[in-house]
């Protein structure tokens, strides 16, 4: 109990008499429960004793020095483990919308393609003027003015093209123009 006493009071040298006569107990409490870890177990080993020596007031008298100590080898032990599991629910994360982005990248190349093969079902005037749209980057009163035609007949044309591909495709409207755009490029 007086080394407790000592430790408790600050004394350096009864920690490092405590240090030289369990760290080989700590270690390989360590060892077993990290799956022969030799890294990991002498990280956590120094973990546990910089907790004994921050917590040092708290030492209680009443129990072993050796107990207080594997006491707190177990917690940070817990805490090392919880520690693991939230950083690796990110991770699970974002391999989660990796896979998900994998998969969209593979119906995008295939998407596109159809996207193509119904561009050119479209009638000329359509095409044209979805074309000058999301291609060229023209207002509908610029293709309007261009094709010498009306704007609600520009905006007909393009509700009708999009609602065509819409019904060929089974691809939303952003993603359909998209498409498009990435097709100009």
């Amino acid at each position: 109990m007086e080394i407790i006493e000592a430790v408790k009071n600050g004394d350096s040298n009864a920690f490092s008499m405590v240090f030289d006569q369990l760290h080989g107990k700590v270690f390989g409490f360590f060892m077993k429960r990290t799956q022969n870890n030799r890294e990991l177990s002498k990280e956590l080993s120094q973990l546990t004793y910089i907790k004994l020596w921050q917590s040092r007031h708290t030492l209680s008298l009443s129990h072993s020095i050796d107990k207080q100590l594997f006491v707190m080898a177990k917690y940070t032990l817990i805490d090392y483990i919880r520690g693991e599991a939230r950083a690796a629910k990110p991770k699970e994360a974002m391999l989660q919308k990796a896979e998900a982005m994998a998969e969209m990248s593979s119906s995008l190349f295939e998407g596109k393609d159809y996207v193509m093969a119904s561009l050119k079902q479209l009638p000329p005037t359509r095409k044209k003027i979805l074309q000058l749209k999301m291609l060229n980057g023209y207002s509908n009163k610029e293709i309007a003015a261009l094709l010498s035609i009306s704007v609600k007949t520009v905006e007909d044309h393009i509700t009708k093209a999009l609602n065509e591909l819409r019904t060929t495709t089974t691809l939303s409207v952003p993603f359909l123009l998209f498409l498009v755009l990435e097709q100009a490029l």
